[in-house]
């Protein structure tokens, strides 16, 4: 507990001069500054209330849990997942507060709500991207539209594949060595195409929130870039992100670093565009693990006694 709130303080207060940044920045507080930052704050919770919705609808079919039992294991994972690398940690974060379903089993559960949110990210980041390629190359302008469509049929297939998800358990049931794990990989062959549709759908919801969020932050900030331009940019800065490794002392880096890259070539206003990509980052991160933390420690206490 100690190393995990150390971390978190050591990344909120000195890593990549924050501190600096954010006393440099002339905060004018008018009313619909403070607006905007109300509601990205309170945003944060429709997010992570929307993943909960997402993985009680998941665990559910195994184990039956509350909306209250579900945030807390969320928010649990959201606490391991800042102090690993690619945020392996979620997954063990969520499970320790499973009853019944065991931790493997439960992890699988886990992924497939997990891989819903990577496919809407780069379904999205792979049109953005396009956009940007598109205009600095005059070759891959003149057939962007052509491409487009060869990776909306890709894109199609993929979300038809994931509403499939039973596909993969004949996958691997076909795989000799793999029938000693059977026990656990039936899950990809649990849910209706109704159900995973749902997981989609939220993932997307979801998605859509953040997007607001770093919106109203990069208005928040100064960082004028008409409204398109400003989605499309936020866009392919997700979906770098999303691909690109990220490891425990470079993560927050990575963000800003990608964030100038995308905004810089619209924006002079560096400081803004960095405040914006961490202060989205603590906001839906940092200020949510702090809580999950509370969340494991009150689950330790209750099983020590």
């Amino acid at each position: 507990m100690v190393t995990t709130l150390s971390f978190i303080a050591f990344k909120l207060s000195y890593s990549y001069d924050l501190k600096k940044l954010y006393s440099e920045y002339n905060f004018d507080f008018s009313v619909k500054q403070i607006i905007g930052f109300v509601l990205v704050f309170l945003l944060m919770f429709v997010n992570w209330g929307l993943e909960t919705s997402k993985w009680k609808l998941l665990i559910n079919k195994y184990e039956p849990i509350d909306f209250s039992n579900a945030f807390k294991a969320v928010l649990s994972g959201v606490t391991l997942s800042v102090i690993t690398p690619n945020q392996i940690g979620d997954f063990m974060g969520r499970v320790v507060h499973l009853q019944v379903l065991n931790k493997i089993k439960g992890s699988l559960v886990t992924i497939i709500g997990h891989t819903a949110q990577v496919i809407i990210t780069g379904i999205l980041g792979t049109y953005a991207l396009l956009t940007f390629v598109a205009l600095i190359d005059i070759d891959i302008y003149f057939i962007w539209r052509e491409i487009a469509l060869v990776l909306l049929a890709f894109h199609i297939l993929i979300i038809f594949l994931y509403i499939r998800f039973d596909l993969l358990y004949g996958l691997l049931n076909r795989i000799k060595w793999l029938h000693k794990f059977e026990k656990h990989f039936e899950v990809f062959k649990a849910y209706s195409k109704i159900e995973l549709s749902k997981v989609i759908l939220i993932s997307f919801i979801r998605y859509s929130v953040f997007v607001i969020q770093y919106y109203i932050l990069l208005q928040n900030f100064g960082v004028q870039i008409p409204f398109i331009t400003c989605i499309a940019a936020i866009v392919a800065v997700f979906c770098v992100q999303s691909i690109i490794p990220s490891f425990i002392l470079i993560e927050i880096g990575l963000r800003g670093a990608s964030a100038l890259f995308f905004f810089g070539e619209f924006s002079s206003n560096k400081i803004g565009i960095l405040l914006s990509a961490y202060s989205l980052w603590m906001i839906n991160m940092m200020l949510p693990a702090l809580l999950g933390l509370f969340f494991i420690f009150q689950l330790k206490y209750k099983r020590t006694n």
